[in-house]
């Protein structure tokens, strides 16, 4: 036989591999919801069969490379990952279904099978006494067991089995968690060792990131989130933001027939006002996306702006290999996504962040336009802290903090970037005033003290603190105690391994390695800082806020994480160099394996089995009132999913030409609403779905 012929062969299986991708594709999009023979085809198994796709993809594109081993390890990990994630409960605290249920659950326990025994088989015959020896000579065998058990001590949730008592079941879960994990990394090890698809080493311009996750993120938004609200904070933010873009801080008082209807969490209606509870910072900026009439393109741009800034502070404080790292696992990560295809302000304050330190870096001593930049940084600064108070007051003051004595620092550089801060930041204390007569009380710690107790929704310990009759599982214990502030610290480590990269190996993997092999420098100090202030002041508060779009009160920190893990990623670099170019190549393309895998399968999951409707917010009834169905009339509509999904959709001045909707709670009283919007139909809605995402009891 020829070598024409394998290597035609190659060619054309590498061929049909990348051809049955697209066609998987149109399988999983087109497939009507029943097939025959097989039965429901739900939403969960067309993303399965998307998995298929990538795994075909990345398969084909390494057969047709020459790199046949590679492509199989990498189709077994996408698999392998992807069944992990199919038999994983999904809602408030992920993990995995140990009790498979039907043949397509069984079906993916053999797909986790297959890749343990496909990365065993893969390991002796590379040679797993040689790896070994290597890992434990440049590594350390104490550090590689840390780095282990830290990995999967934080693969699960703990408060769920806290709750229930449920010691034997936590640790059987973790067991499980280990042998995957381990299995994953195994495969990966092994990927490390054969020759990889890519020939060199490649370098993108940042914009091209920085345009992929603007791109993905509308993309996210449009499909799993609807370009809809998915929780009330959003509700109220969206209701303040068309408020301010209709030129008003409240609106006149909605009849009082109605109020009943329109008893909504944060909508206060007091002194014949009507607002909702929120710093103003968020609302005013998407107030200007409501002025444009695309207030769903705000978050992406962000994002997509946020890249470019995060690339180049890395780039002047680490390099241009780093920089690229940052925006490579910025680009990919879920949770950036998820933030930015939301309506909640966390991208607006870690775009503010990074704007404040990119102007800082560029703000040269003796340069004419030093004290612009160091004015506009506490600028943004400020509009932080309007926008969530305490992340101004921690990351301003650590910012201060090193314009005063980093380098360059002096105190007429930190007394400009005060000036900036105070410029913007004052604001928040005018809006408060004129909202609720104090410059030093918050409309939501005004709405809270009145609905919950005083203090209750305030910092530190106490048997008072939390909500009234507490929150079930998502608040463990009456009050809050530094026990409680412990578990809730791990809880929301757990959930960062899980939402921050969306790697099958953890997404802390490389955070672990910057702690246990890298050389630390002076900027590494200064993100470590960011991070414990973040992690440290957050236990001191009541609730562990995970249960949306990742640790959100976490997401100050986020470029702290990226810049940690890059270091991280060099620092294995470092240590494996590999005897040439290719074992840099190599460890890059795995990088890029586990970055595709974040991307194009753990954040469609995400879109699919959790964000889609997620709170029980759906948009049929934007979707009616689009179609013409209500008019201008008065729709009350029945409890069938979060009633925010109508209540967003409201004019804050109600005005005639437009439908109001109101939550049918048996208070409203019809006549009085026929008195009250007098010419008007009243309508009773229902929404056509199945509530699939009620709170843990």
């Amino acid at each position: 036989m020829s070598t024409a012929e394998p290597e035609s062969r190659r060619l054309l299986a590498g061929t049909l591999a990348v051809v049955a991708a697209p066609l998987l594709i149109a399988l999983a999009v087109l497939s009507p919801a029943v097939l025959p023979g097989i039965g429901p085809f739900q939403p969960l198994d067309r993303w399965a069969v998307s998995v298929l796709a990538v795994a075909c993809l990345v398969l084909g594109f390494a057969l047709r490379r020459g790199a046949a081993e590679f492509g199989g390890f990498a189709f077994i990990f996408i698999l392998g990952g992807g069944a992990q994630l199919y038999m994983t409960q999904p809602l408030w605290f992920p993990s995995l279904r140990l009790r498979p249920e039907g043949a397509r659950d069984w079906l993916m326990v053999l797909i986790m099978a297959a890749e343990i025994a496909t990365a065993g088989i893969a390991l002796a015959r590379i040679g797993a006494g040689r790896l070994i020896a290597i890992g434990r000579e440049r590594l350390g065998s104490g550090r590689i067991a840390i780095f282990l058990a830290l990995s999967f001590a934080f693969a699960v949730p703990v408060i769920p089995y806290i709750w229930r008592g449920a010691a034997l079941a936590y640790a059987a879960h973790v067991a499980a968690a280990a042998v995957l994990l381990a299995t994953h990394l195994a495969l990966l090890i092994a990927m490390s060792q054969v020759r990889s698809p890519i020939s060199g080493l490649h370098r993108l311009t940042p914009i091209v990131p920085a345009l992929f996750v603007t791109a993905a993120s509308l993309i996210l938004g449009a499909l799993a989130f609807q370009h809809m609200p998915h929780v009330e904070d959003e509700v109220a933010y969206i209701f303040q933001a068309r408020t301010f873009a209709g030129g008003a801080l409240t609106v006149p008082a909605p009849p009082p027939a109605a109020a009943p209807g329109l008893d909504y969490y944060l909508f206060e209606i007091r002194d014949g006002r009507w607002y909702a509870a929120t710093q103003p910072g968020w609302p005013a900026a998407l107030a200007l996306g409501y002025l444009a009439g695309l207030p769903w393109l705000l978050n992406p741009l962000l994002a997509g702006f946020s890249v470019l800034m995060a690339h180049s502070i890395t780039r002047r404080r680490i390099g241009l290999e780093a920089a690229d790292l940052v925006a490579l696992m910025m680009a990919t990560s879920p949770w950036i996504l998820a933030a930015s295809a939301s309506f909640m302000p966390h991208m607006l304050t870690l775009f503010l962040i990074l704007l404040s330190w990119w102007l800082i870096l560029r703000a040269r001593p003796a340069e004419r336009p030093e004290w612009r930049r160091l004015f506009l940084a506490g600028m943004a600064m400020g509009w932080v802290f309007a926008t969530r108070p305490l992340d101004g007051v921690l990351i301003g003051g650590l910012t201060g903090l090193w314009v005063l004595f980093g380098p360059q620092g002096s105190l007429r550089r930190a007394l400009i970037y005060a000036a900036g801060c105070v410029a913007v930041g004052g604001l928040l204390l005018l809006y408060n005033h004129l909202i609720t007569g104090s410059p030093l009380t918050l409309p939501l710690s005004a709405y809270l003290d009145r609905h919950w107790a005083p203090g209750a929704n305030a910092f530190g310990f106490g048997k008072d603190i939390g909500p009234p009759g507490g929150w079930v599982m998502l608040d463990l214990w009456p009050g809050h105690s530094p026990l409680e502030a412990l578990i809730n610290t791990i809880h929301l480590a757990v959930s960062l391994q899980f939402e921050f990269l969306g790697w099958p190996v953890g997404s802390l993997m490389l955070l672990f390695a910057f702690l246990l092999w890298q050389r630390k420098t002076g900027f590494d100090g200064a993100m470590m800082a960011v991070i414990a202030t973040v992690v440290g002041t957050m236990a001191l508060y009541w609730f562990a806020a995970s249960y949306y779009i990742g640790p959100r009160y976490w997401f100050p920190a986020a470029f702290a994480f990226l810049c940690l893990s890059a270091r991280g990623y060099q620092a294995l670099r470092g240590i494996f160099p590999g005897t040439n170019e290719q074992g840099i190549v190599r460890i890059d393309t795995i990088l890029g394996t586990c970055c595709l895998f974040g991307l194009l399968i753990f954040t469609p999951w995400r879109g699919v089995v959790k964000y889609h409707e997620y709170g029980g917010f759906h948009a049929y009834v934007r979707e009616a009132a689009a179609a013409g169905q209500f008019g201008n009339a008065v729709v009350l509509v029945e409890k069938n999913g979060d009633p925010g999904s109508a209540l967003v959709l409201n004019d804050p001045w109600l005005r005639a030409d437009r439908p109001v909707f109101l939550d049918a709670t048996a208070d409203l009283d019809e006549a009085a609403l026929r008195a009250a919007f007098p010419g008007r139909e009243i309508i009773r809605y229902m929404a056509p779905r199945r509530d699939l995402a009620a709170p843990p009891q």
